[in-house]
């Protein structure tokens, strides 16, 4: 049965999924979907989370491991028992073990042969761009920055002016 965090976004399970989007997005479709509370789930943070402040106190079905370094992120996916991973990529983790990126990627996609892994980011970097390479599915969404969305009005005003989509430009 797949997971549906958000309309655009829906998980498959025991696989390895991948999605870039605001933090608010992210925790807004934890909190608004008690559903979940039917998965063991376990979060795993880096050094810093912009997601556990956010969460409602009252998920109770939430396990949550943080990993300082690369090398502690690896035990924590080989130590798993969670039916349900949420990952938030730390990119601090991999400054000191660049060539540790391909060996975590391999070892989510390992792990989401027995569990469903998320690989959360809220923007993407050199580290999960290398990373989505073998995830199964990829989403992405991004927020309109909030000077072009004023420019486009204005530019919209200006009469005779060729115009071209958002989508396309």
């Amino acid at each position: 049965m797949e997971i549906e965090l958000c309309p655009a976004v829906s998980l498959l399970p025991e696989a390895f999924n991948v999605l870039v989007a605001p933090v608010e997005l992210m925790a807004g479709a934890i909190n608004s979907h008690p559903e979940l509370q039917r998965y063991k789930i376990l979060f795993i943070s880096g050094n810093y989370s912009r997601i556990l402040s956010r969460l409602n106190r009252d998920i109770s079905e939430l396990d949550v491991r943080r990993a300082f370094t690369s090398f502690q992120l690896m035990t924590i996916l080989e130590e798993n028992h969670h039916s349900f991973l949420i990952v938030e990529h730390d990119p601090l983790l991999y400054e000191d073990s660049q060539g540790m990126v391909g060996y975590l990627a391999q070892a989510l996609k390992q792990t989401s042969r027995e569990a469903t892994i998320l690989l959360y980011a809220p923007a993407l970097d050199p580290h999960l761009e290398k990373m989505t390479e073998l995830a199964d599915r990829v989403f992405c969404i991004y927020n309109e920055p909030a000077e072009a969305k004023g420019q486009g009005k204005a530019k919209a005003r200006m009469a005779g002016e060729q115009r071209t989509l958002e989508a396309y430009s």
